[in-house]
């Protein structure tokens, strides 16, 4: 069985993949670095004149907004509401004072009243 499958392979002619043979001659060489070249400075020109100002325009407009919510968190700040589940410390996280996590925040974090 072994054997008729190894004559069957080899009795079948193998050509060679027709739209990668053109790659492989200096026309083709030189036309597919034309198109790399062209493709780059496509994509340098979306990057320099519509990435990087949309980041930009971006940034601005979440900072403005940040930093009014900010300005308005330091004047009113939230009320502590204690509920039974906050604040349950079994032993002193290993950092800081111990009662603080490391995302703890004192504008947006208020303190127990004790």
């Amino acid at each position: 069985m072994f054997r008729i499958t190894q004559l069957a392979r080899t009795a079948v002619p193998r050509s060679a993949r027709a739209y990668s043979s053109e790659l492989w001659t200096p026309k083709g060489y030189a036309e597919a670095k034309e198109h790399a070249r062209v493709t780059i400075e496509t994509w340098r020109k979306i990057s320099l004149f519509v990435a990087l100002p949309a980041c930009a325009i971006i940034g601005y407009v979440s900072l403005k907004n940040e930093f009014e919510h900010i300005h308005h968190m330091e004047h009113d700040p939230p009320t502590f509401t204690a509920y039974p589940y906050l604040h349950v410390r079994k032993r002193k996280f290993p950092y800081g004072d111990g009662d603080h996590t490391p995302f703890w925040n004192p504008i947006m974090n208020p303190e127990p009243e004790d």
